[in-house]
């Protein structure tokens, strides 16, 4: 058996999934559509686990970091909490100032999804929102799979909703490929395929504002450290702590196409991102606290590990000239992002 009992949540029970396919091991569990590890092989062959997570149920109720969970209805931020749709005005949770970050309390991140179907290498989880949950309109299905492949991990995304109504779902786990639990992310190397980003104000949320990445700390067009400006005085990086942006990708005409690139030279381990979505949010874990411990007891401390929440722009139900996140009554909404490994 691949599934095991986790606990109970929201008078729910709680199940951790084992996947496995060649060399790669994962663990999925339904409380958040949360991956727990990813155990991918570094340059000798040995397991190593790149992503960052908790031994328990109990730390996951607990956690405020979304340490490897499934964010929506809509990830990212919602500038003053409130948007309208089809001329409605609606009102969400302010979680983070006036803003709403993530959903909210309500968010899928702490729902205890069902599962749905799961074989030896993968899981497909089910969530129900009705409407006006968290003060998002219409009644809400979607479903996420996770499925290995020999060198990958595949996350499948769909919806459908009954009313026109958001949906910008992303996975928001922290990756670091030389373990987690083993220090910063600021050795890593890293190459995003974007021109451009969307401007954050002093609140971290979008101005509406397309800016070029080039002549900025943001310009990761060719390979660099993670650290190599992490902590510049450019006023972008001092409003996010460091890197906490979107990147405007530059592959819309070819969704094959890696958007990102991060390797590290310590085990050997390089990730690739694929994703048929417009955007990509690179989080480079700056207010990870290191009190919470993690798996096995480590310490996820500042810049622990990083993001890339592939997504729609943040706040783009109140831009215009954004790529729309609202979806259509009965349009059913697919989206697909790849985290390809590599060693060398």
């Amino acid at each position: 058996m691949n599934i095991q009992a986790w606990g109970e949540a929201k008078e729910r029970n709680v199940y951790l999934v084992s996947l496995a396919k060649g060399k790669l091991k994962a663990m999925v569990t339904n409380y958040g559509a949360a991956l727990v590890s990813l155990l991918v092989p570094d340059r000798n062959g040995e397991p190593v686990d790149v992503v960052l997570g908790f031994d328990s149920l109990e730390e996951y109720l607990m956690q405020k970091s979304f340490l490897g969970v499934v964010v929506g209805r809509c990830a990212n931020r919602i500038q003053g909490s409130r948007f309208a749709i089809n001329g409605k005005e609606y009102f969400v949770e302010p979680n983070e100032g006036q803003n709403h970050l993530h959903s909210g309390s309500s968010g899928f991140s702490n729902a205890v999804w069902d599962i749905v179907d799961q074989g030896e290498d993968f899981v497909l989880l089910k969530h129900f929102s009705p409407d006006e949950e968290g003060g998002y309109p219409g009644n809400l299905e979607c479903t996420v799979e996770y499925r290995l492949g020999e060198d990958r991990l595949d996350i499948r995304y769909q919806g459908i909703s009954d009313q026109d109504t958001i949906l910008n779902l992303t996975n928001h786990s922290y990756f670091n490929l030389n373990g987690h639990g083993t220090g910063t992310i600021e050795d890593h190397i890293i190459q995003i395929d974007a021109d451009e980003f969307t401007e954050i104000g002093e609140d971290c949320c979008s101005t509406g504002k397309i800016l070029p990445v080039a002549n900025t700390p943001l310009d990761l067009r060719k390979a660099q450290r993670v650290g190599h400006e992490l902590d510049s005085d450019y006023y972008q990086m001092r409003y996010g702590s460091g890197y906490d942006f979107n990147y405007v990708l530059n592959h819309r005409d070819e969704p094959d196409r890696p958007v990102a690139d991060l390797y590290s030279e310590q085990s050997g381990i390089g990730m690739r991102v694929i994703t048929d979505l417009e955007g990509m949010h690179f989080y480079s874990g700056n207010h990870l606290e290191g009190t919470a411990p993690g798996k096995n007891g480590a310490v996820y401390g500042k810049n622990g590990g990083l993001c890339f929440e592939t997504q729609h722009f943040p706040n783009a139900v109140n831009i215009p000239h954004f790529p729309s996140m609202i979806i259509k009554k009965g349009e059913k909404v697919i989206n697909q992002t790849v985290f390809s490994f590599y060693t060398k």
